[in-house]
């Protein structure tokens, strides 16, 4: 008994020699990293605080005008890629002095004024009558033409109107030829129209003709003429014998009577 008392004492002892020296190192081992991060996080507490070198000064300078010139340079892209494009780009900045240039070569139309509007064919016509409207007095006229349509064209619809095709255009010449008149002056265009079914007068004055067209018909015999009123409704009449006269005569007056809106 007294020699296995030993032999356990003696068993125990080593064991707990062995036990000692393994744990030893290991707590040994983690003083030193425990250490290490504190000087770690000291270090960099340090440097945060500590003052910046010109070094550093320096890089952060060229940082900020680096970022300072990219929108700048971002702007002069966009406008030679506008350029190379043919027009200018969205982001690049704009001249005023273009803008001022292209609003003053074009001006503004001339517009009525606030609560008027243009007459138009309807406010110079009679309706049931050719005879002088009552209440308007047109002074002193020099008549250039007064009469009906050229009568050539009479003559020559109704020689072509044994075909079919021609038929309808032989019988609009023969009812202008029976009703209608024109009458041209150094103050008004005047046509009348005695048709039964309808009879009316229209007097434009001359004041009120913006652009007047005339188109030669029947070998240059007579022609088409057009013209056209400050509100932009159009007056044809038909088969005017010398409309070349005509056109040249109210073109002049019309560019007397108001000159911004004459086209000659």
């Amino acid at each position: 008994r007294a020699s296995l008392a030993n032999t356990s004492t003696a068993h125990h002892r080593i064991m707990f020699a062995m036990t000692t020296r393994v744990a030893t190192p290991v707590v040994a081992s983690a003083a030193p990293r425990a250490s290490a991060s504190r000087a770690r996080a000291s270090a960099s507490r340090v440097s945060l605080n500590a003052p910046m070198t010109p070094a550093r000064l320096s890089v952060r300078a060229r940082a900020e005008e680096s970022s300072a010139d990219a929108p700048a340079d971002e702007d002069d892209f966009e406008s030679r890629l506008g350029a190379l494009r043919g027009k200018r780009s969205k982001r690049a900045a704009s001249d005023p002095a273009d803008k001022t240039d292209k609003t003053s070569d074009t001006p503004a139309p001339k517009a009525a004024p606030k609560g008027q509007r243009r007459k138009g064919v309807a406010d110079f016509t009679v309706v049931g009558t050719i005879e002088e409207p009552a209440g308007v007095n047109w002074g002193k006229e020099e008549i250039v033409y007064e009469g009906p349509p050229a009568r050539g064209e009479i003559i020559a619809n109704v020689a072509m109107s044994w075909t079919l095709v021609w038929l309808p255009l032989t019988i609009s010449a023969i009812g202008r030829g029976l009703w209608a008149s024109y009458k041209i002056t150094d103050k008004r265009v005047c046509v009348m129209s005695t048709s039964p079914l309808r009879t009316e007068r229209t007097d434009v004055p001359i004041e009120e003709i913006v652009d007047v067209i005339a188109i030669g018909r029947g070998v240059g015999l007579w022609g088409d003429m057009v013209i056209t009123l400050k509100n932009q409704e159009k007056i044809e009449l038909r088969s005017l014998p010398d409309f070349k006269k005509l056109e040249e005569h109210i073109r002049s007056r019309m560019g007397e009577a108001d000159p911004e809106y004459a086209k000659i």
